[in-house]
């Protein structure tokens, strides 16, 4: 296979090449919703080969009772609209249900006339299990927080406040808003009196 970047290569060699490295889903379609290009991306994310997905509706991504998302979204490109970045889901091959990141652009012709979209995806399912995650151990972080009958003050190497407890706010009188994100000495009675 020749490199796509050596002087002698079309641009549109190299776009190809781009696209087909591309680890996010990169697929077009017909205004019909038959896909017509399906790059190595939309194969790891959707488990489809392009053989199985070139010449087929789209629709076979749709999760059960969101049929009707995708002929929206091809109303909108047929006027000519874009698809902003909007988080939605669809199913793979194996029947699993991900969540993606979509977008959604239209294609036109050397005239200007829509003939057809491209769609970029990215699986974004690790992310909100990770985000997930990290809100869930918030939670537990503020009820330990909220019932810990002492007054506990979590300050970063800085000085800076980053949790306020309940009894905190009972003892010193601010409530965590006015106080994290504030150095510690705010807490701290003044030493002006002092000789």
């Amino acid at each position: 296979m020749s490199d796509p970047a050596r002087p002698g290569n079309s641009e549109a060699s190299l776009l190809a090449a781009i696209i087909e490295s591309s680890e996010d889903a990169i697929v077009s379609k017909t205004l019909d919703g038959i896909v017509t290009s399906w790059n190595r991306g939309a194969e790891r994310i959707f488990g489809y080969s392009a053989g199985e997905m070139v010449g087929r509706p789209i629709s076979l991504l749709a999760v059960p009772g969101q049929a009707d998302e995708m002929a929206v979204i091809l109303d909108k490109i047929r006027r000519g609209e874009r698809i902003e970045p909007y988080e939605t889901r669809r199913r793979r091959k194996d029947g699993r249900v991900i969540d993606i990141e979509l977008t959604v652009s239209p294609v036109r012709d050397a005239q200007g006339q829509v003939i057809g979209a491209a769609k970029i995806a990215r699986d974004i399912g690790d992310i909100k299990r990770r985000t997930a995650a990290l809100v869930e151990r918030e939670a537990v972080l503020r009820s330990i927080l909220d019932t810990v009958p002492d007054a506990l003050v979590v300050i970063d190497e800085r000085g800076i406040v980053q949790s306020f407890s309940a009894a905190a706010e009972r003892i010193f009188g601010y409530v965590a808003g006015e106080v994290i994100g504030h150095n510690v000495n705010l807490l701290m009675p003044s030493l002006s009196g002092k000789p």
